[in-house]
């Protein structure tokens, strides 16, 4: 054998045996590694106890507050309850730390519950309101002046509780103008144009020299004033302001500003299109129409009969061709009733005509208290009814027993405790100009 194929072979034996050192040493680090990752663990969590360390996880949780505060490890019964003398820096912003916390996570908590409730209907007999649903609502309006205290409603009556009553810091975006000479009606015209075709109402004020407001129109034009208050609805029923018309609002107040050397403050902070976003949401969670149909049995209901009924319980015909329920005088109706198919009312078709349905209705934001004047509407429905041979039924044509006009009456104490919590009461003006 000659000495090349001696070396060949001892080359091979090499590299050989290096591979198989290559190979175990690579087997025994994957065998280390696995044994690290799957450590039998002392416990079996499957059988045995399950226990956190809350007070532990508190403190880490906490840690990152700037040390703020300290949760005490256990509460002794024997400690005495600090005075309001003993009460230091630091306990006060625990105690505001944790009334915020509390606060957010129930405004989360109402919010995430109005949110999934079911679209409205009357009286649908798979709307499924829960005990635990209606029991938070009846704590929520145990709670409105809470709520609207921590609220931009309370929050802006220091600022705006010298502006006329009539602007609501959640539904306008208002600017006051302080002017270092006198404001007269040729100073404002540039900005009545510049405003003129924005489509939500727009409202003027102006402080005279006896600190009174005035509702700039076209009356007043000789008036003089010393400040100027400009106010934009951010939303109506037809949505939220476009953006390039609230650019366009917020352009000609800066522009008047100038032109008059006055000094213009905003009464509201933040993006002002994200607020009208926001309440445009508002108004479609709760602008909702409650409607009742009163629909014949076997015989049709006379509309002499109807009629008669009808105005001895104290409902008129209007020009609109529905009968209208008011009180107090007021001209705004707390209900209605309409024919089902939506043909205005006539006394010569009354008179004339037999009815299939009609409609008693409520427009929720609009009434002051939505729970007593829907009694007021089922008990004059039912009485009616009654009267006429006549049965309630729901969009679907169902009977409308005591269950659903119930389940109808807690979505309604949901959708009033909403629009408290927000601050636009019910029925209020402000109300009655958001959803005109």
């Amino acid at each position: 054998m000659s000495d090349l194929k001696v070396a060949l072979i001892v080359l091979g034996a090499l590299i050989i045996a290096g591979v198989l050192v290559y190979n175990w040493l690579q087997e025994r680090k994957l065998r280390n590694e696995v044994s690290r990752d799957f450590i039998v663990p002392q416990k079996d969590v499957l059988t045995d106890d399950f226990y956190i360390d809350s007070d532990a996880y508190v403190e880490k949780e906490l840690a990152g507050l700037g040390g703020k505060t300290k949760p005490n490890a256990k509460a002794s019964v024997s400690d005495p309850a600090p005075t309001s003398e003993s009460i230091t820096d630091e306990q006060a912003l625990a105690v505001l730390d944790d009334n915020a916390l509390t606060e957010a996570a129930s405004q989360h908590v109402a919010k995430s519950e109005l949110q999934n409730q079911a679209p409205f209907n009357d009286a649908a007999d798979d709307t499924f309101f829960s005990a635990a649903n209606t029991q938070a609502v009846l704590q929520s309006e145990s709670l409105p002046d809470s709520i609207v205290k921590a609220d931009l409603y309370q929050q802006a009556q220091g600022v705006l509780a010298n502006l006329p009553s009539i602007i609501h810091p959640q539904i306008d975006l208002t600017a006051i103008l302080y002017a270092s000479k006198t404001i007269d009606m040729n100073d404002l015209q540039a900005l009545k144009n510049a405003i003129a075709d924005i489509g939500l109402p727009v409202m003027l004020h102006g402080l005279d020299a006896d600190d009174k407001w005035h509702l700039i129109n076209e009356n007043a034009s000789n008036a003089a004033f010393k400040q100027l208050a400009c106010s934009l609805q951010l939303a109506d029923r037809g949505g939220p302001i476009a953006k390039n018309l609230l650019n366009k609002f917020q352009f000609a107040v800066e522009d008047t500003g100038l032109n008059l050397n006055a000094h213009v403050e905003w009464q509201s902070s933040g993006d002002a299109l994200q607020r009208a976003i926001e309440l445009d949401q508002f108004c479609i969670e709760v602008d909702q129409m409650i409607s009742v149909h009163m629909a014949q049995n076997e015989s049709p209901i006379h509309g002499t009969k109807f009629k008669g009924l009808a105005e001895a319980s104290g409902l008129s015909l209007m020009a609109d061709g529905k009968f209208h329920y008011l009180q107090n005088g007021k001209s705004e109706p707390l209900f209605v009733l309409i024919d089902t198919n939506n043909q205005p009312f006539t006394a010569e078709n009354l008179r004339t005509n037999v009815l299939k349905s009609v409609t008693f209705q409520i427009e929720m934001p609009k009434v002051t208290n939505c729970e007593q004047t829907f009694n007021q509407m089922i008990g004059m429905a039912q009485k009616m009814a009654a009267s006429l041979n006549a049965r309630l039924v729901d969009d679907n044509q169902r009977l409308l027993g005591d269950i659903q006009i119930e389940k109808i009456r807690q979505q309604l104490k949901v959708i009033h405790a909403t629009m408290v919590a927000r601050g636009i009461m019910p029925g209020s003006p402000a109300s009655m100009r958001l959803f005109s």
